[in-house]
């Protein structure tokens, strides 16, 4: 008995150590092709335009406390705009998604709206909400829900049929159908997709954080920071690791959401 469970604490904590084990190579093999990139550059222009690995976490060692502060600015307006886009795009989503009449009526509205770039929106962004925080908050928050809400209604329109029908035999009602079938069948695609699109949301951030920048300093953020360091290249890369600390931090952290959430998707015990 003791064995097995030994045996069984093995396969919970491998997953764990596999997943360490593969972010510290990649880290490792990144740091390598940074510092080979960086010594070319310095090389061929005879300048370290590109600092190397070292000389940028010194610089980020040195700067902890300015930049611990406009990690938690950026962060915060990010995790704000990733929830709303979240909460509106994905319940509106399973809706259009699952819903034929509503499908019909509203996806070619999707269609005609989706591709143009949200980039486009900016500038009216701009103009409703002015130079805060609100603004930051809504260009992020714009370009997620696109993504988030065709991912939704994509996932909702491949579930089986059977399954949707076997629940209305045994009685269910429509607030039932989505909860026990609907929702259930796609949370996880959607908070894959949802942790795939940080990258997008940390791109967007860095546009609304630097557009305007200079008119309200005090806003702060690291794309401010990285702006006004441009020049620095050692601190501009030092803002751009806080950056990439920070999508890295919500990647794991949606991954862990959606291992508890999903349990059942990783029930096997092997690493994914």
């Amino acid at each position: 008995m003791k064995r097995m469970r030994g045996m069984g604490k093995a396969l919970r904590e491998g997953p764990v150590v596999w997943h360490v084990a593969r972010y510290v190579v990649a880290i490792a093999i990144l740091l390598l092709a940074w510092w080979g990139a960086s010594e070319i550059v310095e090389h061929v222009k005879g300048r370290a335009f590109l600092p190397n690995p070292v000389r940028a976490i010194s610089e980020m060692a040195r700067l902890g406390p300015t930049l611990f502060r406009n990690f938690w600015v950026s962060a915060w307006r990010l995790v704000m705009a990733m929830l709303i886009a979240f909460s509106l795009g994905y319940p509106l989503g399973l809706l259009i998604g699952h819903e034929r009449r509503l499908d019909q009526l509203i996806s070619p509205m999707i269609y005609i709206v989706y591709p143009i770039p949200q980039v486009a929106f900016i500038l009216i962004l701009f103009l409703i909400f002015g130079v805060g925080n609100p603004v930051k908050v809504a260009i992020v928050s714009v370009a997620l829900f696109f993504q988030i809400l065709v991912s939704a209604r994509g996932a909702a329109k491949q579930i089986e049929l059977e399954h949707i029908t076997s629940v209305l035999a045994a009685g269910a009602s429509r607030w039932q159908v989505y909860w026990h079938v609907v929702l259930p069948a796609t949370l996880p695609s959607i908070l894959t997709s949802l942790r795939v699109s940080v990258g997008l949301g940390m791109a967007f951030l860095y546009i609304a954080e630097t557009t305007g920048a200079f008119v309200t300093p005090e806003r702060g953020g690291l794309g401010r920071f990285i702006a006004s360091n441009i020049y620095s290249g050692a601190q501009a890369f030092a803002g751009i690791l806080a950056m990439a600390l920070l999508g890295l931090s919500l990647y794991i952290l949606i991954e862990v959401i959606e291992r508890v959430a999903c349990r059942w998707k990783h029930v096997s015990g092997r690493p994914s």
